[in-house]
């Protein structure tokens, strides 16, 4: 049984389990070390607000959180990463669906924003599929030493097009 609910500080190593290699922690986290430690997850959970996990009956299979919230303008939208096993059915999509409708809902935010890596197409195909439009882009280094172009999206909250939970 799926479900969607808050982090707790017990999650957090489980939380750090998903994320196995460098690369896929860059695209989740361009500031995080590998390997993704208990102490990065805690600054995380810490740090960010509306931290929440994606569950498969016991076992947490994605996670994601708002920070970098101005107020009643924005907040963005980060850290979301589902389980490779757990991807292209629909899993993305429902846990998006929670973190947007937090912000709008909950939080009464007029926008929201995320970033994504340029060459990361199945999340780009995903945020677009919502409404979400680049408005401006970034490079940053990965750890290989390659430029990469980070995109930075939003969405108002007039122009979601949400799916229902």
């Amino acid at each position: 049984m799926i479900e969607i609910r808050a982090a707790d500080p017990d999650d957090l190593p489980a939380v750090t389990q998903l994320l196995s290699s460098r690369d896929e922690l860059f695209l989740v986290y361009p500031k995080g070390h590998f390997p993704f430690t208990l102490a990065q997850a805690r600054y995380l959970y810490n740090e960010r607000f509306e931290f929440t996990v994606l569950c498969d009956s016991d076992t947490i299979i994605g996670f994601g959180n708002l920070y970098d919230r101005q107020r009643d303008d924005y907040a963005f939208i980060g850290n979301v990463f589902i389980a490779p096993e757990y991807r292209q059915q629909g899993m993305g999509k429902l846990l998006l669906t929670y973190m947007i409708k937090a912000a709008f809902e909950k939080y009464r935010l007029r926008e929201v924003r995320l970033s994504v890596f340029a060459d990361n197409q199945p999340a780009i195909a995903l945020y677009q599929s919502f409404g979400f439009r680049e408005y401006a882009r970034e490079e940053r280094i990965d750890s290989d030493h390659q430029a990469k172009i980070l995109l930075h999206m939003k969405l108002a909250n007039t122009e979601s097009e949400l799916l229902p939970v």
